[in-house]
């Protein structure tokens, strides 16, 4: 068991030998959160998904690092037919547990590098939503076209089969609902809205089934007394075979053929044209609406693992967070400053407690005049040996931590320094953010002049005459001379 508050492995002890806190309380709800665990494993044993998703997810209210519990979960979901639900609590269980987490890893490259299976889940999940669209406009006849399609690619998705269910009680065909449901039920045997279904269709056709049973007592052979006795009524398909004329059963005959046509043969084929009429509709339909919402949808997921990856690219976990910053303490406390640079480099400060991100503050204040020292001599040396592309990079450093560094001596340089190597673009950019912030001094004065002659086409003879800054503190592995200069001018 890991520490709550540093992450690191504590064993069986109540208090963290490392920062002493009190991880009893802390234990009793990861124990909590096992038991919910085990109770959903139960469930999900013998297919009560949804039983199993109320109690995982209950597991994760107490414990969200709970790894085991999340990955099952997505498994649940994805035996329901919720993809996408599935498939976000994989890819949580995956940011929390990037390594040794086999189960998520395994589950996201099934979907990821299956054949066509990321595509296909999308496809339904659009003429899913597509039949929700047309059971609001009442157009049912489409929806139920779009339903069994769903289901002919994702047979497991609970939420189509109810919907197709309840569609076919609306038309009063039970048993063809009692069918879908049935289905459902071999996916999740527990699903309230299955079972409540279930009964309704158990009901009506017990009804019509007592109805049935009672017409049939009711009906009772018709007797006529003659002669003989009484004998049943004679029907009129009896009279007739018993008849000699021919005439009349021709007449019937032909009767009939018509009527069967009339009602069997002609609504078949107005049936079926009906059918593959709303079969293009729904066709028609699906291309002109993907086509509308793919760029749309795939813009928000790219922005959203944008944001992502911005947040933790570079970045290590908690644990190794902690670990970074203790070597980067302990660097600084031996005067080992570039191990304590290279240390804070990747240290999420989001990750760290308020004590954490007041020691990262304290260091990162340290270890930043470091570099810029570091930085400007390295600019400073480069400068009057007038190699000014490595000026321009190591001036552009210090810049990017402290842009009032040696009070704007650094991004002087790195002014001069773009203009040396006829990069005006960013020297007008510098030179105007001097006269912002340095109005009425020596600096903003000359900026204002290289301003006027790089706008104006003219060109800064910066190797020959430049604005001098203050020198770098001299260290005891180099010493840096100061060349006398004063202005930069415009060359002629």
């Amino acid at each position: 068991m890991n520490c709550f508050y540093c992450q690191n492995e504590i064993g069986e002890q109540s208090s963290c030998p490392y920062c002493g806190a009190d991880n009893s309380a802390y234990r009793k709800v990861i124990h909590a959160s096992n038991i919910f665990y085990n109770e959903g494993l139960e469930r999900a044993k013998i297919r009560d998904l949804t039983g199993a998703a109320e109690y995982l997810n209950q597991s994760l209210k107490y414990y969200k690092y709970n790894m085991d519990a999340r990955n099952l979960l997505g498994l649940v979901y994805f035996e329901m037919g919720e993809t996408v639900q599935a498939l976000s609590e994989w890819v949580i269980s995956k940011n929390y547990f990037p390594e040794n987490n086999p189960i998520a890893d395994h589950y996201m490259d099934d979907l990821q590098h299956g054949a066509n299976m990321l595509e296909k889940l999308n496809q339904t999940t659009k003429k899913y939503n597509q039949a929700i669209e047309y059971v609001r406009q009442k157009s049912y006849d489409l929806a139920k076209i779009q339903l069994k399609r769903v289901l002919s690619m994702q047979s497991n998705m609970i939420r189509a089969r109810q919907l197709l269910a309840l569609l076919l009680m609306m038309e009063g065909k039970y048993a063809d609902a009692k069918k879908e449901l049935s289905e459902a039920a071999k996916i999740d045997i527990k699903n309230p809205t299955t079972i409540a279904y279930q009964q309704e269709v158990r009901r009506v056709l017990k009804d019509k089934k007592s109805n049935k049973k009672k017409k049939r007592r009711d009906e009772s052979l018709d007797y006529v007394n003659n002669a003989d006795g009484y004998t049943p009524r004679q029907t009129f398909i009896e009279a007739m075979d018993n008849s000699k004329s021919g005439i009349v059963n021709i007449l019937v005959g032909i009767i009939i053929g018509v009527l069967v046509c009339m009602f069997l043969v002609v609504p078949t084929i107005r049936q079926n044209a009906n059918s593959d009429a709303a079969s293009a509709l729904v066709d028609a339909n699906e291309k002109a609406s993907s086509t509308a919402t793919d760029v749309a949808v795939l813009q928000r997921e790219i922005d959203s693992l944008n944001e992502e990856l911005d947040k933790y690219t570079g970045k290590g976990d908690q644990k190794q967070s902690y670990e970074k910053l203790l070597e980067a303490q302990t660097a600084r406390t031996t005067g080992d400053m570039e191990a304590a640079c290279t240390a804070m480099e990747t240290i999420n400060r989001d990750l760290l407690s308020a004590n954490g991100q007041a020691l990262y503050d304290e260091i990162i204040a340290q270890t930043n005049v470091y570099q810029c020292d570091k930085y400007y001599r390295e600019g400073y040396t480069a400068f009057y040996k007038q190699e000014f592309q490595q000026a321009v990079d190591a001036f552009a450093k210090v810049v990017a931590i402290d842009e009032a560094y040696s009070n704007g001596d650094a991004i002087n340089y790195l002014a001069q320094s773009y203009a040396a190597v006829e990069d005006n673009e960013n020297a007008l950019t510098y030179y105007k953010k001097i006269v912002e912030t340095y109005p009425n001094t020596r600096k903003a004065r000359a900026a204002e002049r290289a301003i006027e002659t790089l706008e104006s086409g003219g060109k800064l003879d910066i190797a020959n005459s430049s604005t001098g800054g203050a020198a770098p503190a001299a260290t005891t592995e180099e010493v840096v001379e100061t060349p006398a200069v004063e202005e930069a001018v415009p060359a002629e």
